[in-house]
C-alpha cells in the first residue's frame, strides 16, 4: 500500500497540466489528502474498475486506506456553481444525486471484492465543500 501511495502521489504531483476542473479537484484532494482525509493517509487506487475486467459497471475515482484494513471510497464531481437558471440548477441536483449513488454502489462493490476488512466508508468530494463529505448511511 505504501508503494502504491508513493507512485500515485508522484503521478498526481507531476501531472499538473490537465485543465479539466474535475481532474484538478481530484488532484487537489490527493495532494492534500493527509489534511483533508486524515483517517486514510494512503491513496491506493485511482480510476479503479468497480468490477474486475468490466467497464460497464463504471470506474471509481479514488480509494484511500489507513494501512490497517480500513478503506475510503471517494467520488469526485465538479459542479457548475456559477451559472444560474432552472436548467443549471437541475443539472447540479442531478450531479449531486449521481455522485451519492456512485458512492453507495462503489462502496458496496469494493466491500464485495475485499474478503477481509475492518471498515469501508464512502465519501463524495465536490467543489461545493472544502473537505470530502462522508455518506451517513451506505446500505449493505
Amino acid at each position: 500500500m505504501e508503494r502504491r501511495d508513493r507512485v500515485l502521489r508522484a503521478y498526481f504531483e507531476g501531472y499538473d497540466w490537465d485543465e479539466n476542473r474535475e481532474y484538478s479537484l481530484k488532484r487537489h484532494l490527493v495532494l492534500h489528502s493527509r489534511e483533508l482525509l486524515p483517517d486514510y493517509p494512503l491513496v491506493i487506487s485511482n480510476e479503479w474498475e468497480t468490477a474486475p475486467h468490466s467497464d460497464h459497471n463504471g470506474k471509481g475515482d479514488l480509494v484511500f486506506a489507513d494501512g490497517a484494513g480500513r478503506f475510503a471510497v471517494v467520488e469526485v464531481k465538479w459542479l457548475d456553481l456559477e451559472r444560474r437558471g432552472r436548467n443549471r440548477s437541475t443539472r447540479r441536483t442531478t450531479k449531486r444525486k449521481k455522485v451519492r449513488a456512485q458512492v453507495r454502489e462503489y462502496t458496496r462493490l469494493l466491500a464485495q471484492r475485499l474478503e477481509q476488512f475492518i471498515q469501508i466508508e464512502g465519501y463524495f468530494f465536490t467543489n461545493e465543500y472544502k473537505q470530502p463529505q462522508l455518506m451517513k448511511k451506505i446500505p449493505e
